[in-house]
């Protein structure tokens, strides 16, 4: 999932490489022929194990670029359907639901709280100040990142491993750390602090309204509806098969993360670059489907970050210097690393799937294929 600090870092070098370069610039003193041949340069700086381009160009065509191995035991190479943890990029598709939610009708009430069991959980205020959908969507809603974040007295369930951190908590340790633990760093609104803990509430939020699960519905109202069958939450014996094994930054294997039903609207989707290219158009409108005005709405500028740009649901939103947007997110897990972005007003996209944990820098390689493809 998405580190903070080096996010922060990495979204003004983003912003750099999307707006205020030329380029030659981008590659002092290449010149390229075609956009397959730069985004292999590209894609050359950041390799170590193994990745998976897809690009949707001003034409509309798709590329689909492999470089690397599913796993240092290999040499045999992803493709279109090798299936990589996507991180953080999950937050997207939960903000889809709970916007999806709230058109039907779902949600009476825009407080947090309502929906969450009150004879099994208290949830923080601040003052009496209650933590809103929206603020908890925009990572404003004051909510610890984890857990087990630095200086928390919560004692981490038996057996934890800090290559996996989640997968061991239930539903009722996240309610005794939200009733008894858990304080918020700021006032509601106020402030930006990435959380983990808020996405995982809303997902858990998703699946009792629908009296059901976080999965069930993910399952149901996006992967069904979108013909993402390569898209899953725990991975199959198919996709086992065709897993790319993922990397730390020392190039140790990791396990690939899970969660119990807590924290799977924080991270846990695997998928591939095939699915991933019918739900970034779907996301673009180049889709017909049941969920667009949901998604047009995620995308819709929340608050104002400065340098960062702009804070929507989940997604985050660069206006380039020529007046254009383009809208993004990014997943890190312990060993895989995930950049989805797009420009609506031409049409274009990226998909960056890494079997090495990036930890921030896909977004920049995101930004520089991205403006790579307004070259061509």
């Amino acid at each position: 999932m998405d580190r903070n600090f080096q996010f922060c870092a990495l979204f003004s070098l983003m912003i750099f490489a999307i707006s205020g370069c030329n380029q030659e610039e981008v590659t002092p003193g290449r010149r390229f022929t075609n956009l397959e041949e730069e985004v292999d340069f590209i894609a050359d700086q950041y390799l170590k194990v193994g990745l998976m381009i897809g690009i949707i160009d001003n034409q509309q065509v798709k590329h689909v670029l492999s470089y690397g191995s599913k796993s240092l035991d290999t040499e045999e190479p992803p493709d279109a359907n090798t299936v990589f943890d996507i991180g953080s990029t999950t937050k997207t598709f939960t903000a889809t639901l709970l916007v999806d939610r709230y058109l039907t009708g779902n949600f009476t009430d825009d407080t947090v709280s309502h929906y969450l069991p009150s004879d099994q959980v208290t949830l923080p205020a601040w003052n009496g100040e209650e933590i809103t959908f929206i603020e908890v969507a925009t990572h404003t809603s004051g909510l610890p990142r984890t857990p087990h974040e630095y200086g928390s007295t919560f004692p981490r369930p038996p057996g934890f491993d800090e290559r996996n951190p989640y997968s061991l908590y239930t539903t009722e340790d996240v309610y005794e750390y939200l009733t008894h633990y858990c304080q918020l760093k700021f006032k509601p609104g106020t402030w930006w602090a990435y959380s983990n803990t808020g996405y995982g509430l809303l997902g858990h939020i998703i699946g009792l309204v629908d009296n059901s699960s976080y999965e069930t519905v993910l399952s149901r109202d996006i992967f069904q509806a979108l013909g993402m069958t390569n898209s899953s939450l725990f991975l199959t014996e198919d996709q086992i098969k065709n897993f790319a094994q993922g990397y730390d930054t020392h190039l140790n294997e990791t396990p690939f993360y899970t969660a119990n039903d807590i924290f799977q609207g924080a991270g846990f989707i695997k998928s591939s670059l095939k699915d991933l290219f019918i739900y970034l158009e779907a996301n673009m409108g180049l889709q017909n489907t049941s969920l667009r005005n949901a998604m047009d709405l995620a995308h819709e500028p929340q608050m104002h970050q400065g340098s960062m740009g702009d804070q929507g649901l989940a997604w985050y939103i660069l206006e380039l210097d020529d007046g254009q947007t383009v809208i993004y997110s990014g997943g890190d897990t312990n060993g895989h690393s995930t950049y989805l972005g797009f420009n609506k007003s031409n049409s274009t996209g990226v998909i960056i799937l890494s079997n090495y944990a990036m930890h921030g820098s896909q977004l920049t390689m995101g930004a520089e294929v991205m403006q790579a493809i307004i070259q061509y």
